[in-house]
C-alpha cells in the first residue's frame, strides 16, 4: 500500500499552557501517542517551535507556533468514491460511503472526501465541507466550491436554518411514534481518546426523532432523526439514550454511553443522511436534496 506525503499539524501555546516543557505539553495534550513515542518524534526533529526544532525540555511561552512533521505512512484503507447529488459552480453536494472519513484526522489524511472531492477535478479543487457526517455514516454531504459559498451555506448551519434528516434502523420497536430527544451529550475518557455521550453536565442537545416503520419480527424500527444541534454522535447518542441504540453500533449502547474498546470512528451501523434543506449562495433559492441509503431493501421496514 503506497504512503501519503505525511502532514503538518499546527498549534499555538495558550497563555495557561505557558511555562510546560514541550515533551510534557505534547504528552498530555495528544494521547493518541505515548510519552515514549513523542519523546522519539521531538528527539527525531519532527516537533519546531517557531519554525525552529525543539529539544524535549524546552520551556514553551504564550503565542509559541508549534509544528508537528508527521513522515509519511500508510494509511487504513477506505472507499475512495462517492456520488453527486447535485453541482454547479457554488456548490456541490455529494453522496458519501459509509467508511470514509470527512476530513484528515488520526490516521486518515488522503484517504479522506475532502481529498478525493479535491482530488476529483479542478474545479473542485478549493471545495471544503460544510459539516461533517461520522466515517460511519453514509448519505449527503455539502460543500462550498469558494470562500463565498462556505461562507454562506455556514452561516445556515450556525442560525439553524439549513435542515438535515437522517434514516436510522434502530434496535427494539417501543419508541413513541414521535418524540424529541434532549439528554445532554458531553464527553468522557474511552481508551486514549474522549468520546462524545450522555453526560448530566455536557452540551444541551436536541434531536426530533419519527418512527417510519416497526419491524417486530426482527426487532428494529425505522427512524427519521432531525438534529437540531450539531453535537458528535448526537443521533446514535440520543438513540441509545433513548433505549433503542442502531442496528450494529459498535460504541453506544442503551443509555447512551460507550460500551466497547473500539475506536470511536469504527462502523457497522446504519445511518445515512437522506435529505438536506439549504438556501443557495448566489440567488437565495432553496436547494432541497434527498438520497436513498443502499441498505433500504425491500427486506427492510418501511420500504
Amino acid at each position: 500500500m503506497p504512503k501519503n506525503d505525511g502532514y503538518t499539524y499546527r498549534d499555538l501555546v495558550r497563555p495557561a499552557d505557558a511555562g510546560e516543557q514541550v515533551l510534557a505539553y505534547h504528552a498530555a495534550r495528544f494521547q493518541h501517542s505515548s510519552h515514549a513515542a513523542w519523546r522519539r518524534a521531538i528527539e527525531d526533529g519532527q516537533v519546531l517551535v517557531n519554525g525552529v526544532v525543539a529539544d524535549c525540555e524546552r520551556v514553551l511561552r504564550a503565542g509559541d507556533r508549534l509544528e508537528f512533521h508527521r513522515p509519511p505512512w500508510e494509511e487504513p484503507e477506505a472507499p475512495l468514491h462517492f456520488g453527486v447529488a447535485y453541482e454547479d459552480e457554488d456548490v456541490l453536494v455529494v453522496d458519501k460511503p459509509s467508511g470514509l472519513q470527512v476530513l484528515p484526522a488520526g490516521a486518515y489524511h488522503a484517504n479522506t472526501l475532502l481529498y478525493v472531492v479535491r482530488r476529483s477535478s479542478p474545479a473542485r479543487a478549493q471545495s471544503s465541507p460544510v459539516h461533517r457526517l461520522g466515517r460511519g455514516t453514509s448519505g449527503l454531504v455539502l460543500f462550498g466550491k469558494h470562500t463565498r459559498a462556505l461562507a454562506f451555506l455556514s452561516a445556515q448551519f450556525r442560525d439553524f436554518s439549513a435542515t438535515k434528516t437522517y434514516l436510522a434502523l434502530a434496535q427494539g420497536t417501543a419508541l413513541p411514534v414521535s418524540c424529541i430527544a434532549r439528554h445532554p451529550i458531553g464527553t468522557l475518557p474511552h481508551g486514549p481518546l474522549d468520546v462524545s455521550c450522555v453526560q448530566p453536565g455536557g452540551r444541551p442537545s436536541t434531536t426530533r426523532l419519527r418512527v417510519l416503520a416497526r419491524d417486530h419480527a426482527h426487532d428494529r424500527s425505522l427512524v427519521a432523526a432531525q438534529p437540531i444541534t450539531g453535537r458528535p454522535d448526537q443521533i446514535r447518542i440520543h438513540l441509545a439514550a433513548c433505549g433503542a441504540p442502531l442496528v450494529g453500533d459498535p460504541l453506544f449502547g442503551a443509555g447512551g454511553l460507550p460500551i466497547h474498546a473500539v475506536r470511536p470512528g469504527d462502523g457497522g451501523y446504519f445511518l445515512h443522511a437522506t435529505a438536506l434543506s439549504v438556501r443557495h449562495p448566489a440567488d437565495g433559492r432553496l436547494l432541497k436534496l434527498r438520497s436513498r441509503p443502499d441498505w433500504l431493501t425491500d427486506s427492510s421496514p418501511g420500504s
